[in-house]
């Protein structure tokens, strides 16, 4: 199978996971606080406006496409994409990285994930002890990899974080791949 074909059904089993993951999300969730009145969800949802919009006004930040926080690589037999979720979806405990594998060689349900993830910081803080998870069988699987927010007591985000990144190492027969979000995914 040629590259250019590997990488259009690469980019396209990932852009569905991607989607279904926000129709499943805006499918099953309630927004919080939202009361059963229609009245009042309706004035709910102004007064939420106002807030956003001098939020934004405020600041210098724009709304976030979830495009922009996935980044992929087709080196070696495994194309891995990988995606920094908190931005679109937070999770108050850990920091969530969704990881999209696909190959046409191997059953990547198996895959063990164990030592194989390090997580770092502009200031330098390293995290390889994680949680992690897979979804899917056969040759395109999801994986989720989840770290806690603090390591002995040190936030690993904080107003100075300049970058987060994630190093994904002896996958696919590819030593290392680095994953790396900058500061205006992090606020």
């Amino acid at each position: 199978m040629s590259k250019l074909v590997k990488r259009m059904t690469f980019a396209i089993i990932v852009i569905a996971l991607i989607s279904s993951v926000f129709y499943f999300e805006s499918k099953f969730s309630k927004p919080k606080n939202v009361a059963d009145n229609p009245k009042q969800v309706t004035q709910n949802n102004k007064t939420s406006e106002k807030k956003d919009t001098l939020k934004a006004a405020n600041t210098s930040t724009t709304k976030i496409n979830p495009q922009d926080l996935l980044i992929t690589n087709d080196e070696g037999d495994i194309s891995i994409g990988v995606s920094y979720m908190n931005p679109i979806q937070d999770d108050k405990d850990n920091l969530v990285f969704q990881v999209f594998l696909d190959n046409h060689q191997v059953d990547l349900s198996q895959l063990d994930l164990s030592g194989k993830v390090l997580f770092t910081n502009s200031e330098g803080l390293k995290v390889d002890n994680v949680k992690w998870s897979i979804e899917g069988s056969g040759h395109h699987v999801v994986a989720f990899i989840k770290i806690p927010k603090k390591i002995n007591g040190k936030n690993l985000i904080t107003p100075n974080t300049k970058y987060i990144q994630l190093e994904l190492r002896d996958i696919g027969g590819v030593k290392s791949r680095v994953y790396k979000w900058d500061e205006r995914f992090l606020k």
